[in-house]
């Protein structure tokens, strides 16, 4: 394993503020606004997870890998060897990010990604600005992103064999309505002890992404957001309930852009050197009634 977490993410915003809003007030990131008007929000030591950027469209941009300086030399060797076309970011970009080096590129089924090491640490210790709230975060990066992947099996195969995550869970779902294919998600792990950093679902996402996970330390603080949701008049696209594969207790509800949020608490943390990848057929022990908007 070479990716050590879910760095970042991009995300692009005719009215930036307006994510800044539900990050801060729902979610209870800390916020910061640059001179070109995108945002940028906190939950731990890093800089910053979330880049709110300036733009013609609301949509997720890109997702923004972490790895240790000879790592990133090896990947980046690797990704051209596979035919990727990698385009280097400039000091500007890196300023931006807070990194010392990334590249960009594309996955197999089209998903923007961005490889980075020598992330800066921000001055001060982060503290939200709703009283007592904390993320599982730090070392283990931002959460998780799950991403659209048509070219399923070409997808998987790129995020396994070219940039070395591990597959935790292989979840296969009978079809939502009939005529479709049955669902089928991959989840992956990075070299930290999250049950997965990624998963590649084999169908589209409107927004970019079929959704992002921000874990929280207590099931008292989700039951809390649930309620801020609630009171803010958000879409709630997934009742609260329990997983089955990494037993995270959450809810989804949509952000700016359309892209949906899972709030959860208690996701596994495994020691990859006894861990064996399993096979799911079941996506949940418990509630998660699913309610997408049109």
């Amino acid at each position: 394993m070479t990716v050590k977490a879910l760095g970042y993410v991009r995300i692009e915003m005719r009215d930036p503020q307006v994510w800044r809003q539900v990050g801060e007030d729902i979610l209870g990131f800390s916020s910061a606004t640059a001179e070109d008007g995108s945002v940028r929000l906190r939950m731990d030591a890093a800089p910053f997870r979330y880049l709110i950027e300036r733009g013609g469209d609301d949509r997720f941009v890109a997702t923004g890998w972490e790895c240790e300086a000879d790592a990133f030399d090896r990947l980046c060797g690797a990704l051209r060897d596979a035919g990727v076309e990698l385009e280097e970011g400039d000091a500007a970009g890196c300023a931006a990010r807070a990194v010392t080096a990334y590249v960009a590129g594309q996955d197999p089924s089209g998903n923007q990604f961005e490889l980075f090491h020598g992330r800066t640490q921000a001055e001060g210790g982060f503290r939200s600005g709703i009283e007592g709230l904390g993320y599982v975060a730090d070392d283990l990066g931002l959460g998780h992103a799950v991403l659209p992947a048509l070219a399923h099996a070409e997808t998987s195969a790129f995020y396994r064999d070219v940039l070395g995550f591990g597959i935790s869970d292989a979840l296969t779902l009978p079809p939502p309505v009939e005529g479709v294919p049955e669902m089928c998600i991959h989840f992956y792990h990075a070299d930290n002890p999250r049950h997965h950093s990624l998963a590649l679902f084999n169908g589209p996402a409107p927004s970019g992404v079929v959704h992002l996970m921000t874990e929280m330390r207590t099931l008292d603080q989700v039951g809390a957001c649930l309620d801020r949701v609630k009171a803010a008049g958000l879409p709630i696209t997934a009742s609260i309930g329990r997983h089955e594969n990494d037993r995270m207790v959450s809810f989804y509800f949509l952000c700016p852009a359309g892209i949906p949020m899972e709030v959860g608490y208690d996701g596994l943390q495994l020691d990859w050197s006894t861990f064996q990848p399993t096979t799911s057929t079941v996506g949940d022990v418990w509630g998660h009634e699913y309610n997408f908007p049109e």
